[in-house]
């Protein structure tokens, strides 16, 4: 259990550090961005392009963040009244349909991010950088439900016993 909470704190503090820079970087480019354009009346060409490759990597990124947190959106209205057994198996029966959709988005993903052939123009970068967020950011929502089920079914069974 101890290294499931350490493996869970330590791929939540890396995937946040990546997020954070991430957004840093997309609110500078952005900031740059309106600076050179309305300012020193020379735009950046190609500012558009990587503030949205920047912001598909935060978005995927955060998938996961917010499921550590427990900051998706949920109605709690009958899971807060079940029983300690309920409550078990409705975290079970949830988190096996997000692997379950994660995992299927990741392969929508990884099958997007294998075809990207194209490159994006303004940058001279391979427009799999885009497509590679979504398989990322999947897999690990898919990792962080995994360990929230694996947590909760060891937590139970500690209350067993």
């Amino acid at each position: 259990m101890k290294s499931l909470e350490k493996l869970e704190t330590g791929l939540a503090w890396a995937v946040f550090v990546v997020t954070g820079i991430v957004m840093i970087m997309m609110v500078t480019v952005v900031i740059l961005s309106v600076v050179m354009r309305y300012i020193v009346g020379s735009p950046l060409v190609y500012s558009y392009d990587l503030s949205t490759l920047l912001f598909a990597w935060a978005v995927f990124l955060g998938l996961a963040l917010a499921e550590k947190s427990d900051g998706h959106l949920a109605i709690d209205l009958f899971s807060n009244k079940l029983t300690p057994r309920g409550t078990l198996v409705h975290q079970v029966i949830k988190s096996i349909i997000v692997i379950f959709i994660s995992t299927g988005t990741f392969w929508i993903g990884w099958k997007l991010f294998d075809r990207a052939g194209m490159v994006i123009p303004s940058m001279r970068i391979s427009i799999g950088w885009l497509y590679a967020s979504m398989p990322i950011g999947f897999a690990l929502l898919a990792l962080e439900q995994l360990i929230k089920l694996l947590k909760s079914i060891l937590t139970y069974q500690k209350g067993l016993s």
